[in-house]
């Protein structure tokens, strides 16, 4: 892997963390007094396109580096704080974020290794 290629791929791995983050921002958003979670949508999308563009970067491990971040950070954001409180509430909205965002990166990465065969 090139110099460039790395950097590319630590380019997408910070992308991957802001995209963690706005995903985590976002999900408790509410139309009116209905829970609207847009960014479960945007995070699925969103780890696909760097799953599939740090795939045409390197056929190693790294090319997870991205949805690792962001996994990363949606699990941190879980986590209890210091007056015991996360920042994401244990709710269906989570586990829809987290099945979305990792699912669309597993199957579409199953669908390009069965092109492959």
């Amino acid at each position: 892997m090139k110099l460039l290629d790395r950097l590319e791929v630590g380019l997408l791995t910070l992308c991957g963390l802001i995209l963690g983050v706005i995903s985590v921002f976002y999900l408790n958003l509410l139309i009116g007094s209905v829970p609207a979670p847009v960014t479960v949508i945007l995070a699925a999308a969103g780890n696909v396109v760097l799953l599939k563009r740090a795939a045409e970067l390197t056929a190693s491990a790294w090319r997870y580096a991205p949805v690792i971040a962001w996994t990363l950070v949606v699990l941190t954001a879980t986590l209890p704080g210091v007056s015991g409180n996360g920042a994401l509430i244990g709710d269906w909205r989570v586990l829809l974020l987290l099945v979305s965002g990792l699912g669309a990166c597993a199957l579409a990465n199953s669908m390009a290794r069965l092109d492959e065969l």
